[in-house]
């Protein structure tokens, strides 16, 4: 086994993602160094990195040139983050980063669009004959007109490029859906119940082949995982599997499904690691380290995850130190985060 230090430049460390990808990175078997980064000196995960710097926005013209920077400087084996701004912002420019000295693996940007954006995801589903939510553009008043005429009330509307649960609601009758917005909209049949519903880790290698699934059931709170189970159920594998089959992602893939009239049927694609990264990596589906391995030292990855398990999250503190916050305010970096004494309960 490969025992070399690995330097991984982390990017967005702010967010649950990144700092579940950090987790996971503790949690594994390999040697890391890792150089966190993220847009503010009170991003949590740079507390608990062994370097942290404060980067630019994804979108600022300057972060591709930033990235190359610090990898030039840290001499970076690999760049992840779970920031999908981040990840479009990078594979955008896939010509540039082997000039830029930017090691970056990720799945194409065609795919990541897919994901991104949930009509996008609903269309994909239904030109590949896949389980899928009745659908429409909320833009157009004759999808509108035949999804309601095919499901009925209540329907629900997601803003066709949101996170997490925010601006999701549900439409329950004519008076509604004329208020409701209707620009970056999508407009989907109100699928399952919040107890029949399923968050499936999927790791697919270079090739866009499938190399292992968990199935996980999952209850939210405030749109994040609060409770997950380890559960086996054959549909549920079987379609997953199709759908990896036939996106072809690099690396992780993330199926967000409820169960429909006695079918998994898939509304929500990740094409990047996701919230429950770390409970996989938990119970040995830990898909950082897969990844890493792979593309780093060429390895083939296999899993083998827990039976069974059950996980519930909570609230818990974390106590840093302010001259680190100063410090980054002014330097933009600090060199060695573990001097200030940070602590997570």
């Amino acid at each position: 086994m490969n025992n070399r230090i690995i330097k991984i430049l982390l990017l967005g460390v702010g967010g649950n993602v990144s700092q579940g990808i950090l987790t996971a990175l503790r949690h594994s078997n390999l040697n890391c160094r890792i150089i966190g980064a993220c847009v503010s000196p009170e991003s949590l995960g740079l507390f608990f990195c062994d370097k942290a710097y404060i980067s630019p926005y994804a979108n600022d013209p300057k972060f591709i040139d930033w990235v190359g920077e610090v990898c030039r400087k840290e001499n970076i084996d690999i760049v992840l983050s779970g920031v999908e701004e981040n990840l479009v912002a990078l594979e955008s420019k896939r010509p540039e980063l082997k000039k830029l000295g930017i090691p970056f693996f990720n799945t194409p940007l065609h795919l990541l669009e897919v994901g991104n954006d949930k009509l996008s995801t609903c269309s994909w589903l239904k030109e590949n004959g896949l389980n899928y939510p009745k659908f429409a553009d909320a833009s157009d008043p004759d999808q509108v007109k035949e999804l309601v005429l095919a499901v009925g009330y209540p329907i629900l509307a997601k803003p066709a490029k949101g996170k997490g649960s925010a601006g999701i609601f549900v439409i329950n009758n004519d008076e509604q859906l004329l208020s409701a917005p209707q620009k970056g909209y999508v407009y989907q049949e109100l699928i399952g119940t919040p107890d029949t519903e399923y968050t499936v880790g999927c790791y697919n290698d270079r090739y866009g082949e499938l190399k292992g699934l968990i199935i996980m059931q999952r209850w939210l709170k405030h749109g994040t995982t609060f409770k997950a189970e380890i559960v086996h159920n054959e549909a549920i594998k079987d379609e997953c599997e199709r759908i990896c089959k036939l996106f072809k992602a690099v690396g992780p893939l993330n199926i967000q499904l409820r169960m429909h009239e006695g079918k998994p049927v898939c509304f929500e694609l990740n094409v990047r690691f996701s919230g429950t990264t770390p409970i996989r990596a938990h119970w040995g589906f830990n898909d950082v380290e897969a990844f890493i391995r792979e593309y780093l030292f060429d390895e083939e990855v296999s899993f083998s995850p827990a039976k069974e398990g059950i996980v519930y999250r909570y609230y818990n503190e974390a106590y840093v130190n302010p001259d680190m916050i100063r410090e980054l305010g002014h330097k933009g970096f600090v060199d060695t985060v573990e001097s200030f004494g940070n602590v997570k309960e």
